[in-house]
């Protein structure tokens, strides 16, 4: 998690905020914001001088993405460049691009940045003028920031983040199970199907809607969450909400966690609430993270906490900025369980790779089987546990009733055992 700042130019006052959050679940997801806000007033930013995109043929397109480590992730030509990986991240207030791949796109630089971070710093700039493409259709006149950013493990492929700017040129239709975006244009586009209507809020250039938390045996709580389809987890809570309305008191069956990142670990908390309604629709034993952070991105008030993939996914979403506006259709994955690791082993790592046994949690799974505390994975069902991704793994330890035989290697004897996965949480 770090915060860009952006530096005065030598001909004109510094006054704008661009803040970037980038936190872990089971990889590393940016989310970017830029309130530009004075007095309580927005003021005109630099997205109000983009141009209308531009569609090949027709006025809409539909564009294919892949669905890794669960985030939608696009082909982009950045001003002509070859396609590159890129997050389509409705939590960035503004698109970014790894510094390593500006090289050679003749990027104008407007401004320098600094991102500080939890136990350390990094710097970019900020680029304008910027042309983005995805299939059948460019955006011109992109604002960008350019910055060393980087993704561990399997995203470690990844070039950038599509945010605000972009995302706002268009109505973007989101169906997860087709793995498609279908980007329209806002003066053409009628909506015609049955889905909620859910109004959004669109605040510090990233949407946010109004949900109903029930929490087990208690009252029904409303926040005010943001969309983010850069974040593949499911909710989490930030710390003026979990404190105005005690949920570390009130909740008594929690699970510490921690999520890396830059420069240091988040402090958080796992819970289960009684259900989660979003419009018309409820899910039930929703999985929460809380944050414990005093101080940071998670301890702001802007809004209550990143809304994920975890369940936006279980929708085909209608995004339409312009009018303020997202429709809901509930796809075949609305009634998924919710689920989180089921060994009770806490994972070290090492080249991305969980495998080393840095916990193991009384009464678990793990402990019933004999695993310890430095044991090293070394295989899963026989399959060499340093070749299972880290995603995949962690669903694969978050199955209820789930039986694997694990490989193990203990002060350097090999040894076999079984283990049984139950719901902890």
């Amino acid at each position: 998690m770090f915060k860009v700042l952006q530096h005065p130019s030598p001909m004109r006052p510094g006054k704008k905020l661009t803040r970037m959050i980038l936190s872990t679940v089971a990889l590393a997801t940016v989310a970017l914001t830029s309130p530009n806000l004075a007095g309580g007033q927005q003021k005109r930013s630099s997205s109000a001088k983009t141009t209308a995109p531009r569609f090949e043929s027709g006025k809409g397109v539909v564009v294919p993405f892949t669905f890794e480590f669960n985030i939608i992730v696009l082909q982009v030509r950045v001003n002509n460049s070859r396609p590159m990986k890129f997050l389509f991240d409705t939590g960035a207030g503004i698109s970014a691009l790894n510094v390593s791949k500006a090289r050679g796109l003749n990027l104008k630089k407007a401004d320098s940045l600094d991102a500080k971070g939890v136990g350390g710093a990094v710097q970019g700039y900020l680029a304008k003028g910027a042309s983005l493409s995805v299939a059948g259709v460019t955006v011109y006149n992109q604002p960008m920031a350019i910055l060393p950013f980087g993704f561990p493990c399997e995203a470690t492929d990844i070039a950038g983040i599509i945010g605000y700017d972009f995302i706002k040129s268009f109505v973007v239709e989101i169906d997860y199970d087709a793995k498609t975006l279908t980007l329209s244009d806002p003066l053409r586009y009628e909506y015609s199907g049955r889905g909620d209507l859910i109004p959004l809020i669109i605040s510090g250039n990233t949407p946010r809607i109004r949900a109903q938390l029930r929490m087990p045996n208690g009252p029904t709580l409303e926040g005010l969450f943001e969309l983010d389809t850069g974040s593949d987890g499911v909710l989490r809570i930030n710390s003026p909400f979990v404190k105005k309305h005690s949920l570390l008191q009130s909740l008594p069956k929690q699970f510490d966690s921690a999520h890396r990142g830059v420069g240091g670990e988040i402090k958080t908390v796992d819970v289960r609430m009684r259900d989660f309604q979003l419009g018309r629709y409820v899910i039930p034993d929703l999985l929460v993270t809380l944050a414990r952070d005093n101080e940071g991105l998670l301890s702001e008030d802007a809004n209550d906490g990143p809304l994920g993939n975890e369940i936006l996914r279980r929708f085909r979403i209608v995004l339409d900025y312009s009018r303020r506006r997202m429709m809901l259709e509930p796809n075949q994955h609305l009634g998924d369980p919710i689920e989180t690791g089921m060994s009770g082993i806490d994972f070290g790592s090492e080249d991305c790779r969980p495998f080393k046994v840095k916990k193991v949690l009384e009464n678990s799974p793990a402990a019933e089987a004999g695993i310890q505390t430095g044991d090293e994975i070394v295989a899963l069902d026989g399959r060499p546990f340093k070749e299972i991704p880290s995603f995949e793994m962690e669903k694969l330890l978050s199955k209820n009733g789930a039986e694997y035989s694990l490989t193990l290697s203990r002060a350097g004897k090999e040894l076999v055992v079984r283990i049984k996965l139950r719901r902890l949480l």
